[in-house]
């Protein structure tokens, strides 16, 4: 036993372990009476396996996320034999039957987990070919390589701001995507700093992924999960501010303190680092002084801007209306008797600043910036095709990963959602409103459909029918408990992709982010008690 402890490692060695319980409580819950002990058995047996699988996963040297991820997948299909489909209808579950997944239902799963993910793989693709492009504009490089020299001088307040800004972007977006827009941006900047590659996951990933947990106005995810619900975008928007701010300060603490462990090595990986650790390759400017750096600072100023101006809805979150009405003004200038000339060119599509809805919209941006960069700086088309191509190769990787955790959610989606069965039995081990019971339920949600949006569809009949006196606290449960998931568990779509991009293992940031992910957890707990009963 012990050189098997030796050789193994006892975390490898104790997953494993647990697997095989899990097994034997699967096999033993098939031959007792009563459902009460099924269901015990079952759902204990199914936490031994997903634990089980991810210590393995993570103790393990090479592909930790892949393997977590194959982990995941297969307790998506435990579950469809676990568990039998059902509904809420208000507070009653309706009970439909096993849909057991079998080896032909593996094609429908990899179709849908590909058909919800075609708007973020057209969206990363042509980020990642725009950043190519970029890369290989001299005014580009010189603006990296001045904002670093300049920003190293002040690791801890650059690692700061950095985390504010797409913190913060990320609570008021309405499409949390789109803050990756700044990612690539900023760790082309961190890594000429200096930094390494898990600080400057944490600074900029990291920070999106927090900002999800600190959603306030944002995420296009919260937007359905409140219409399904029949909810107004402001429910529950004290107690997310409250999170956020906790949230946010909690988390620069850590960045903040690795920062200052890696400041004395700073200077070294500087000189030491090159394009090969940056995911973006952003090669020195060979012609320092020939180079114009004002023509790109204003291209990318001004798209920024408009990124920022159009994804907030200032009308719907602050009554803001000038971008409404200047853009219905725009449309119906004439240029002739009945002929909407501006809006002709603009496309039916085209929505007023604060309205956009769609990643499409800044795909248009970002070719176009690209495109108007490009002749500014001499690039030819050749360079430009090329450049681009060699940007879009850097997302096979993150896209077979994004595709692999939709199978998770393709598992639930073509079984009709064994978890609402699961849901009912936990729910019902208490009566009325407990925030722990619905915390462990928000959590399971959270892990296995992937979208915020997509949990209202499962569970969210039972909350606004049950749990009308508590909603505002159950739908932050909710909302919070989904943030966490986001952070550190392998489902998380931005987590994902961002980890096979940077090339950081998932057991490097699982060993980072584990103790600011279970502090928060407790600081949930005891606010939603706090606020539940007292």
């Amino acid at each position: 036993m012990k050189k098997i402890f030796e050789k193994h490692g006892v975390l490898k060695c104790i997953g494993a372990l647990m697997n095989v319980i899990a097994f034997i409580l699967f096999i033993v819950a098939a031959f007792v009476d009563g459902a009460t002990a099924d269901t015990i058995l079952k759902v204990v047996g199914l936490v031994f396996f997903i634990v089980g699988g991810l210590m393995i996963s993570i103790k393990s040297e090479e592909h930790s996320l892949a393997k977590s991820i194959f982990v995941l997948v297969l307790a998506g299909i435990l579950i469809s034999w676990l568990f039998p489909s059902g509904t809420f209808q208000g507070s009653d579950f309706s009970e439909r039957g096993f849909v057991r997944i079998g080896l032909a239902d593996f094609g429908f799963m990899l179709y849908y987990a590909v058909y919800f993910l075609l708007d973020k793989i057209a969206f990363l693709l042509i980020l990642t070919g725009f950043y190519g492009v970029m890369s290989k504009i001299s005014g580009y490089q010189k603006l990296v390589e001045n904002l670093a020299n300049k920003l190293s001088k002040h690791p801890i307040l650059t690692s700061i701001v950095m985390t504010v800004i797409l913190f913060v972007l990320t609570s008021l977006f309405t499409q949390t995507f789109i803050v990756l827009i700044f990612v690539p941006f900023f760790i082309s900047i961190l890594t000429k700093m200096g930094m390494d590659k898990l600080t400057t996951f944490a600074i900029t990933f990291g920070s999106v992924l927090v900002g999800i947990l600190g959603c306030t106005y944002g995420t296009d995810s919260l937007s359905i999960f409140n219409s399904t619900l029949g909810q107004e975008l402001k429910t529950g928007l004290n107690y997310r501010f409250i999170i956020a701010a906790v949230s946010l300060v909690l988390y620069n603490f850590f960045i903040t303190m690795r920062v200052k462990k890696i400041e004395k090595d700073m200077k070294k990986n500087a000189k030491a680092n090159s394009v090969i650790d940056d995911p973006f390759e952003v090669e020195n400017s060979d012609n320092k002084k020939k180079t114009k750096v004002l023509p790109v600072i204003i291209v990318l100023a001004v798209s920024a801007i408009i990124v920022i101006l159009g994804y907030i809805n200032w009308n719907t979150n602050f009554g803001i209306k000038i971008f409404d009405e200047f853009h219905e003004w725009l449309v119906g200038l004439e240029a002739g008797e009945g002929f909407n000339l501006i809006s002709y060119i603009l496309g039916a599509n085209a929505n007023a600043l604060g309205g956009f809805k769609y990643v499409f919209t800044i795909l248009i941006l970002l070719v176009v910036v690209s495109i108007l960069l490009a002749f500014l700086y001499k690039m030819s088309v050749n360079e430009y095709i090329e450049s681009f191509y060699e940007g879009t190769k850097k997302m096979f990787k993150p896209l077979v990963f994004l595709i692999g955790i939709n199978l998770v959610f393709g598992a639930s989606y073509i079984t009709g959602s064994p978890l609402a069965s699961l849901f009912n039995w936990i729910l019902n081990l208490v009566e009325g409103f407990n925030p722990f019971i619905t915390s462990i339920v928000a959590f399971i949600a959270s892990l296995f459909q992937i979208d915020l949006g997509y949990v209202a569809y499962t569970v969210g009949g039972f909350l606004t029918t049950v749990y009308t006196d508590n909603f505002e606290i159950a739908h932050t449960i909710f909302t919070s408990m989904y943030g966490i998931v986001q952070i550190f568990m392998p489902t998380s779509a931005i987590l994902v992709a961002g980890l096979a991009l940077t090339k950081v293992s998932y057991k490097e940031w699982f060993k980072y982010i584990w103790l600011f992910a279970v502090g928060m957890i407790i600081i949930l707990l005891v606010f939603f008690t706090v606020v539940t009963y007292i």
